[in-house]
C-alpha cells in the first residue's frame, strides 16, 4: 500500500472546528456523548479518514482496499485509545502523527479486537512508538497458528497482481499484542476515572473477536461481529451456532453509537441488524435457527 502524506484536509468545511471546540465545552466534556452521525471528516491520506462522532471521538476509516473501521477516543486524562487498529502500520503512523500535530504528544493505548489484519494490522506502529497494545491470549495463539492462512485468504480477494494493496498485504508483518489478557476474563482499563471495557461474548465471526465498550461515551465498537450491511461477509471461521448469542449478550449495553468493522452505519440498530442478517443467512442455508 502506498500512502501519500497530505496536508490535513477538512472535507466538511468548519465542522472539524466545531468538533474541537466541543471538546473544550465543560458541559459536553462532562457528558462525553457520541452520536451516530459524522460531524467532521478529516483526510489523512486518500484512503484514510477520521470521522468525528463526538467530542474527541472518531471512527478511523481505512480503505485497504476493503472499508475497515476502528475507533479512536480521547479519554479524560488525555490518553488516546484505539479500539481495533487500521489495517497497516503506515496508516496507524499517520493517525499517530495527526495526534501529535493537533494535540501534542499524548499517551496512546491500542486494543486489538481479534487476530485478523483489520483488527491488529497497525500493531507494529504502536509498539515501535513505545505504546502498549492489549490483546487476548486467544488472539496471540490464533495469529501464530493461522496468520499466514488468513493472509492467503485475504489475498484471494485482491486478484490484481499489480495492486499496491496486494503488495502491502503480502509484506504486512504480523505483530502480536504485547499486553495479553485471558480472553474469558475480558479487560477493564481506566483513564481519568473513565472506563474502557473489553468484552468477549463467545465465538462469533471468528473465535477471538472482542467488543470494546466506552460506557462514558455510550459507544460500542463491535469489530467484525457487528454487521452493518445485508450480508454476513467473511464466514471462513464463523460460529453460526453461537454468533447470535454473543450479539444478544451485548444488546443490554447502553449505547448511542455502534461501530462495525465494515460499513458506514453507526446507529444502535446494528445489533438487531446483525441478528436479522444472520437469521436470513441461516434460513437460506436450510439450517435450523
Amino acid at each position: 500500500m502506498i500512502f501519500h502524506r497530505l496536508v490535513l484536509a477538512v472535507l466538511m468545511l468548519g465542522s472539524a472546528f466545531v468538533c474541537e471546540v466541543a471538546a473544550e465545552d465543560s458541559s459536553v466534556a462532562h457528558e462525553r456523548k457520541v452520536a451516530p452521525a459524522v460531524t467532521a471528516e478529516i483526510a489523512l491520506a486518500p484512503d484514510l479518514h477520521l470521522l468525528c462522532i463526538g467530542a474527541g471521538a472518531y471512527v478511523v476509516r481505512h480503505d485497504c482496499p476493503f472499508l475497515c473501521n476502528s475507533v479512536l477516543v480521547e479519554m479524560p486524562d488525555g490518553t488516546f485509545v484505539f479500539g481495533g487498529t487500521p489495517g497497516f502500520p503506515e496508516a496507524a503512523r499517520l493517525v499517530l502523527d495527526w495526534i501529535v500535530r493537533e494535540h501534542g504528544r499524548r499517551p496512546v493505548v491500542a486494543i486489538d479486537s481479534g487476530y485478523h489484519f483489520d483488527n491488529l494490522g497497525g500493531n507494529g506502529a504502536f509498539i515501535e512508538a513505545g505504546f502498549p497494545v492489549y490483546g487476548s491470549d486467544l488472539t496471540v495463539r490464533l495469529l501464530a497458528e493461522r496468520g499466514e492462512r488468513m493472509r492467503a485468504h485475504t489475498l484471494g480477494f485482491i486478484p490484481d497482481q499489480s495492486s499496491p494493496y496486494r503488495a502491502a498485504h503480502t509484506a504486512l508483518r504480523f505483530v502480536p499484542p504485547d499486553h495479553v489478557f485471558p480472553i474469558g476474563d475480558g479487560l477493564t482499563l481506566r483513564f481519568g476515572g473513565e472506563e474502557v471495557r473489553v468484552i468477549y461474548p463467545g465465538p462469533t465471526q471468528a473465535p477471538d473477536k472482542v467488543a470494546i465498550y466506552f460506557p462514558g461515551r455510550r459507544l460500542l465498537y463491535g469489530s467484525c461481529m457487528i454487521l452493518a450491511g445485508d450480508r454476513p461477509g467473511n464466514l471462513a471461521e464463523a460460529d453460526l451456532d453461537h454468533w447470535g448469542d454473543g450479539i444478544r449478550l451485548l444488546q443490554p449495553l447502553a449505547v448511542d453509537a455502534v461501530v462495525a468493522a465494515h460499513g458506514a452505519r453507526l446507529d444502535p440498530g446494528l445489533l438487531q441488524n446483525t441478528l436479522d442478517v444472520l437469521a436470513r443467512h441461516v434460513a437460506s442455508a436450510g439450517r435450523a435457527p
